[in-house]
């Protein structure tokens, strides 16, 4: 990031902050643990099953499917919902430690210029 970047919105400190937390609070999903579902956080760094980085705003239960599965809403920053069933947790989960700077390029491309009005 250049100090002259005119379209500079503070977003990479925040891209930052939201990465050190993973770390620091044990966030990243790994071979043995797979973070996801209703184990998601306010705050998580995550990728879906499409390979879209986000964050979550929140993840909420919101009813169940025909099966009678649970099915819950996951919100990211930038708008996009994912639905996460209880039978396929791996839609949506925290990235593991080696997609963290894939994930912050992506969230500084997508959030580092933008303009809210």
């Amino acid at each position: 990031m250049t100090q002259d970047n005119k379209h500079d919105n503070g977003a990479n400190l925040i891209i930052d902050a939201l990465l050190a937390r993973m770390s620091e609070l044990d966030r990243f999903s790994d071979d043995e643990r797979v973070i996801a579902g209703r184990e998601l956080l306010p705050l998580d760094v995550v990728v879906n099953d499409t390979g879209g980085f986000g964050f979550v705003i929140e993840a909420a239960e919101y009813g169940y499917d025909d099966n009678g599965n649970k099915r819950w809403s996951v919100d990211f920053a930038g708008g996009v919902l994912m639905l996460v069933y209880s039978g396929k947790n791996e839609a949506v989960r925290t990235i593991y430690e080696t997609e963290e700077a894939a994930a912050r390029a992506y969230l500084a491309k997508h959030l580092g210029d933008k303009k809210w009005f």
